[in-house]
């Protein structure tokens, strides 16, 4: 099916209480594997795009790529832009056809980080593209602590005064293993994050979704988070099984025969991803309600 809209399939996630699963893909065969599980699971899913990747190739190749699979999926898939770090970075992405883009400016102060997400929105908002801001201080690896979190009155401020339409707060979750780190287990403040999307009125993304204990995602988006970004779970088992081919054969081995193992890898843990999100049996659900 065509590509779907993210604001559309946040609206579905939060009526009937599931969230999206945002996977990180930096190369083709992520994409693949996401998307796969999907439709294996029957599940809305998003694909989310990191300026990293451009070290490499171009936003609009990746996408360009993950449109084909889309329009051959039985199920919805959007595209996302995960921590642009500046205006460019997001008028790339919504160029490659993202339907959302991030604007982190969450180690700013505010009110620069309000100024910054507001120049995104004046762009996107004419094009009903999502934009997603961050606040609270969310370091790689490591455990928050209570003065790490988003407050209230920050939140409010940012989305009111930039007119973001998605959170990305600091709420207990772990940024993981983007730069080598280790990363802790989340510990998630589920009474903020309900106090956050009361307050705000807009979905909530959790960043760092990997290594949270199934109960803890339950919990959390029945308090309000309809997104979740996933990566470091998905990319360290399609290493460690890219390793393990590599290790066992010849340096001449034909490089496919270690990417489908780790691609088959990375789907298995993406399956279990959408089982914890709620997301799985959502795909049709979401089909039918949005031909009511």
């Amino acid at each position: 099916m065509p590509v779907v809209s993210l604001d559309r399939l946040l609206s579905h996630a939060r009526q009937h209480n599931y969230a999206v699963g945002a996977f990180v893909s930096m190369n083709i065969e992520i994409i693949q594997a996401a998307i796969r599980a999907a439709e294996k699971k029957n599940s809305p899913v998003a694909i989310r795009i990191h300026p990293d990747s451009r070290q490499i190739t171009r936003f609009d190749t990746l996408t360009t790529v993950a449109r084909q699979l889309a329009a051959e999926a039985s199920v919805p898939v959007a595209f996302s832009l995960d921590h642009g770090a500046c205006l460019a970075d997001t008028i790339d992405a919504i160029r490659a056809g993202c339907t959302s883009v991030m604007l982190d400016a969450a180690e700013l102060p505010l009110d620069e980080n309000i100024r910054q997400v507001k120049q995104v929105v004046e762009v996107a908002k004419p094009l009903n593209i999502l934009v997603e801001a961050a606040v609270g201080n969310m370091e790689h690896g490591a455990v928050q602590g209570q003065d790490d979190l988003a407050t209230v009155d920050e939140a409010v401020r940012l989305v009111r005064e930039s007119g973001a339409t998605i959170l990305a707060p600091a709420i207990g979750n772990v940024h993981g293993s983007a730069h080598g780190e280790v990363k802790a287990t989340p510990n998630l403040a589920i009474e903020r994050i309900a106090e956050l999307h009361q307050a705000t009125g807009v979905p909530i993304c959790l960043h760092g979704g990997s290594g949270t204990p199934p109960a803890q995602m339950k919990a959390a988006r029945e308090a309000g988070v309809a997104l979740v970004i996933l990566f470091t779970d998905i990319i360290t088992a399609y290493n460690r099984e890219l390793q393990r081919v590599l290790n066992e054969n010849s340096i001449g081995i034909a490089i496919i025969d270690a990417l489908v193992p780790a691609q088959h890898a990375a789907q298995a843990v993406i399956e279990e991803k959408m089982d914890d999100l709620g997301s799985s049996g959502q795909g049709r659900a979401f089909m039918q309600w949005l031909a009511e």
